[in-house]
């Protein structure tokens, strides 16, 4: 089943923990930006952010007593997500070609990257999801995400709605010192329009989460939209990659609801007549 049926987390500790968790975030994120600002691009730097977000993650979930294995969903779920995911890039590269073929600014009916230079590409998105996607899931979305759920009343849709708008500006909040440090950007336009494309990227994470409690499928989203692959060749101009990211996003969460009631369905344990998926 794409959907974890288990019973979410039941956290022992109070708000301090999902605090000091994020702060510690921040902080290690802003020094090590500092200290690497000139080889931020290694990948041993990456590798070792990953490494480190993903045991801080597990790390606050053995501080509020919660055992790893009510936070992964089972190997089991891996199969329908990835299948869930490949639907939605398949019919993305559809969209994508009929555009090409219509002219459309951007989209040209041409072999892209990822077709030229297959092995590099599976390289990228191979590190994206070990490295990034996974690791950032697994603090946003599988603890700070449901820790602020628990905290704002469990599994009623109210609560799941505070838990997914907190970690949503969170997550938006915590790519600040990238902008401000590694990039050397400022405060302006740009820095809104920035920060409002990555609260639509944590919303349909969040709501994707929230559907299903399945983090295979969120991270291999996360990381296909950090390493698109596309079969066309793509080129979005500047002035259309809000609204272009607008649509993308709320594809995800589209796609992540209509996959919930299609498993659901024809599932060996459909859930019609229960719970509505936003109260997991």
């Amino acid at each position: 089943m794409l959907r974890t049926e288990s019973d979410p987390p039941a956290f022992d500790g109070g708000s301090v923990v999902p605090v000091a968790t994020y702060l510690l975030i921040v902080a290690v994120l802003s020094g090590l930006t500092l200290v690497t600002s000139g080889a931020s691009g290694s990948p041993v730097v990456g590798v070792g952010w990953g490494l480190f977000l993903a045991a801080l993650a597990l790390g606050a979930f053995a501080v509020e007593g919660v055992s790893p294995r009510s936070v992964l969903p089972p190997a089991r779920s891996l199969t329908p997500a990835v299948g869930v995911v490949a639907a939605f890039w398949l019919l993305y590269n559809v969209v994508a070609y009929g555009l090409a073929l219509g002219g459309v600014p951007g989209f040209e009916p041409a072999p892209s990257r990822v077709v030229a230079h297959p092995l590099p590409y599976l390289a990228a998105f191979v590190s994206t999801l070990l490295f990034t996607a996974i690791p950032e899931e697994l603090a946003f979305r599988a603890y700070l995400q449901s820790k602020f759920t628990a905290l704002a009343g469990g599994g009623r849709r109210r609560a799941t709605a505070v838990g997914v708008s907190l970690a949503t500006v969170l997550f938006a909040l915590f790519h600040l010192p990238h902008w401000f440090l590694a990039s050397g950007h400022g405060v302006g336009p740009a820095l809104a329009t920035r920060l409002f494309g990555l609260t639509l990227a944590g919303l349909a994470y969040g709501l994707a989460y929230a559907l299903t409690r399945n983090l295979w499928l969120v991270a291999l989203f996360h990381a296909t939209m950090n390493q698109p692959p596309f079969l066309v060749a793509v080129h979005v101009p500047a002035e259309m990659h809000l609204l272009v990211g607008a649509v993308e996003y709320a594809a995800i969460a589209s796609t992540a609801f209509v996959a919930v009631r299609v498993s659901d369905t024809v599932g060996p344990t459909s859930t019609r007549g229960g719970r509505a998926s936003t109260d997991d």
